[in-house]
């Protein structure tokens, strides 16, 4: 079990918002029009639309309970991840198109893990090749994993990390220098042709692309795990 697991913790806004708070980032930017972001959820995990959508389709997959990294949930929950992973890359081709995910999994060594208090992947309609672009000339420089197991470790150890999958591909960056905030946001929106710096969810607030994609996800059929 991750020693940094809680409940919930105070100041990391999505995990109040996923326990349940009435007063959070998002109630008070959409004043009830969404009420709810959330997609699908299951015992560990809740599937939601990104609060500032940098695409149709930008989605979240966030742990229920307070960890810093998706290498803490799947020391925990594994099975529950994958099976769930499994299910969102199914429906997630046949309403956008084929998905990457990205996680920025943080660490209780802040240096290089930046602005990630609450761990969470993004699933975005992009190629992992532009992506793997894109990070390589920043730098980065990335591992093969044989699949998401292999996360494990990294929790284990409490090392931060950039983790890229589609499909059957599973790439791991080792951060050994501080990295700029929302540095996943900064790689999508280059691939997607925004403007820096309006890739920050604190600079614009696509509110229509987020009724848009929770929409065009309203008919769901995920299988709780």
């Amino acid at each position: 079990m991750s020693e940094s697991r809680v409940g919930s913790c105070a100041g990391a806004d999505l995990c109040q918002e996923l326990s349940g708070a009435a007063d959070t980032d998002f109630t008070r930017t959409y004043q009830g029009d969404p009420d709810s972001r959330v997609i699908c959820r299951s015992d560990n995990l809740t599937l939601l639309a990104d609060m500032s959508p940098l695409v149709v389709g930008h989605l979240l997959l966030a742990s229920n309970d307070h960890y810093l990294s998706f290498g803490e949930v799947v020391r925990d929950h594994v099975e529950e991840v994958e099976g769930l992973l499994s299910e969102i890359f199914d429906q997630y081709a046949a309403t956008f198109s084929e998905p990457v995910i990205m996680e920025h999994g943080s660490s209780q060594v802040m240096e290089g893990s930046g602005c990630i208090t609450h761990a969470h992947m993004h699933v975005l309609p992009l190629r992992l090749d532009g992506v793997h672009r894109v990070m390589t000339r920043d730098g980065l420089i990335a591992s093969e994993l044989a699949d998401l197991r292999e996360l494990k470790d990294l929790g284990d150890r409490g090392l931060p990390y950039f983790y890229c999958r589609d499909r059957m591909r599973h790439r791991v960056y080792g951060v050994a220098r501080k990295m700029r905030r929302q540095y996943l946001r900064s790689v999508a929106g280059r691939l997607l042709g925004i403007a820096d710096p309006e890739w920050d969810y604190a600079v614009v607030v696509r509110k229509e692309l987020l009724r848009i994609t929770l929409n065009r996800t309203a008919d769901w059929r995920i299988l709780p795990y």
